[in-house]
């Protein structure tokens, strides 16, 4: 509400929040390569927009040439950015040591995964997944009728989650979908 966010706001261990994991990107304005990328960072935003991921760009050094107005300009329209204070590059000395830095954090704050450059989607993916309720289609921390409804509508579409890939086939199909009502009449 005040424009200040703090990763202590998101940590579902302390606060009742809903379990998200955090990826940050960390850069600077001045940084070419990380100017270049910026069209491939904000499709994570499109790839994760219906899963509990929440999505940060961090940009120290600001107007050191581009504002964050410009920076916007390499990439989607309406992608939220995350910026320090140019005297305080808080983020860099947490996490990383170079520019461009990926760091993905659990819902317990726990840093899964941090190095230097682009991150594959694949390691997002795989660490929401540690997180997941398998079967949880919708994320509400429970297996009910809504996500058998979910799964039906995935296997309609053509579309593939892993966590609603109960018997790890790789296949979204009926297999699927008996498994979670499997695991509601047991529950």
């Amino acid at each position: 509400p005040n424009d200040t966010l703090k990763l202590s706001d998101l940590n579902s261990e302390i606060n009742e929040v809903q379990d998200k994991v955090i990826f940050l990107r960390l850069t600077a304005s001045w940084w070419g390569p990380s100017c270049a990328e910026v069209p491939y960072f904000d499709s994570f935003h499109f790839i994760f927009e219906n899963q509990p991921v929440v999505i940060f760009e961090n940009i120290d050094d600001l107007n050191q040439p581009y504002s964050c107005e410009e920076w916007g300009e390499f990439g989607e329209e309406g992608i939220p950015i995350l910026t320090t204070d140019e005297n305080s590059p808080y983020f860099f000395y947490l996490f990383g040591n170079s520019y461009t830095w990926s760091v993905v954090l659990g819902p317990d704050m726990v840093v899964k995964y941090s190095a230097a450059g682009a991150v594959s989607s694949n390691i997002v993916q795989n660490i929401l997944d540690e997180y997941q309720i398998l079967g949880d289609q919708n994320y509400d921390g429970s297996i009910d009728i809504l996500d058998i409804i979910q799964l039906v509508s995935l296997i309609l579409e053509g579309e593939y989650e892993s966590v609603g890939d109960l018997n790890n086939d790789e296949i979204l199909n009926i297999q699927d979908i008996i498994l979670i009502v499997n695991i509601i009449l047991n529950n």
